[in-house]
């Protein structure tokens, strides 16, 4: 992840108050980054006028104008917030039909180090729509992608990051060392401690055990996740105490330690996987950006 010197704010027009926006001057003042503010919501009116007879095609052209208008008047006076802390701002409206797409092209022309959206709640049918914009985002967006929940950042929260130290691909392995540069470089930066979190789930025959036996090959187990994971760390300066180490279902394990470090950013990564991989992986990642109390930063290798 680079130094953040320019963030694209994508501003959520439809509500009163976009967390976003709280997340993105906050950023902005503690870095000194440029932002660049950016709103999409299609103009339906070019595509439907023809169908109006009689109806004079100046009203329509009217109409048009005074659509842009409204969301210029949004970006303005946003941007007379962020001008106002001292932070250099620029604005971007587009009327494209996909959200998503729109975000992605925006962030290919301006090459931002930081794209931030605000996310909500998701229903179950949403979830499962391909065309839902989080989950897209999540896949495609070029840049790092800072989803902000609604609330403040607390005082003395943390920075945790999660990797999988013992992953088969190499792929894997570069991206976790992209993640605990990024969650070190941003503790710094933003002034919070870097955690560092791995789960494991051991796969032994809890249904028939070994007396004595089945003890001994969990403490094995979790000997060996320990040592990848101090391996991974040798080269990061990480306080012990930051480390953690969890047995159980990765999902309410990362919960619950985001919970308990009182956490403002959670960092984990995505990979291309193939369409089972992508099936298995991207409904963990649904739970944890569902289910996490705090911002999910997610990045690529």
């Amino acid at each position: 992840m680079n130094d953040l010197k320019t963030l694209l704010l994508v501003v959520d027009p439809t509500v009163e108050h976009d967390p976003a926006s709280d997340r993105c001057l906050e950023i902005a003042r503690m870095t000194q980054a440029e932002v660049i503010l950016f709103v999409n919501n299609e103009n339906t009116l070019t595509e439907r006028s023809y169908i109006y007879e009689g109806v004079d095609g100046a009203f329509f052209e009217n109409q048009r104008k005074l659509f842009e208008e409204h969301y210029q008047k949004i970006l303005g006076e946003l941007q007379e917030r962020f001008q106002a802390a001292g932070i250099k701002v620029s604005s971007r409206f587009k009327e494209q039909h996909h959200l998503a797409e729109s975000i992605i092209k925006e962030a290919e022309a301006s090459s931002p180090d930081l794209v931030i959206k605000s996310t909500h709640h998701h229903s179950t049918l949403e979830r499962s729509l391909l065309s839902n914009t989080d989950w897209r985002l999540i896949r495609k967006c070029p840049a790092p992608l800072l989803m902000v929940k609604p609330g403040e950042w607390q005082a003395g929260g943390n920075i945790v990051t999660a990797v999988d130290p013992l992953h088969s691909k190499a792929e894997q392995t570069r991206l976790d060392h992209v993640l605990l540069q990024a969650g070190e470089k941003l503790a710094a930066k933003l002034n919070m401690q870097h955690c560092v979190f791995h789960s494991y789930y051991p796969f032994v025959s809890t249904l028939f055990p070994l007396g004595g036996q089945t003890r001994e090959h969990l403490d094995r187990i979790r000997e060996h996740h320990e040592s990848k994971l101090m391996e991974l760390l040798s080269d990061y300066d990480v306080d012990r105490a930051n480390i953690e180490l969890s047995e159980g279902d990765l999902v309410p394990c990362l919960i619950k330690y985001l919970k308990a470090q009182q956490a403002n950013l959670l960092v984990i990564g995505a990979l291309s996987r193939n369409v089972l991989e992508r099936a298995i992986v991207g409904n963990t990642a649904e739970r944890i950006l569902e289910d996490s109390p705090c911002d999910v930063l997610v990045l690529k290798s």
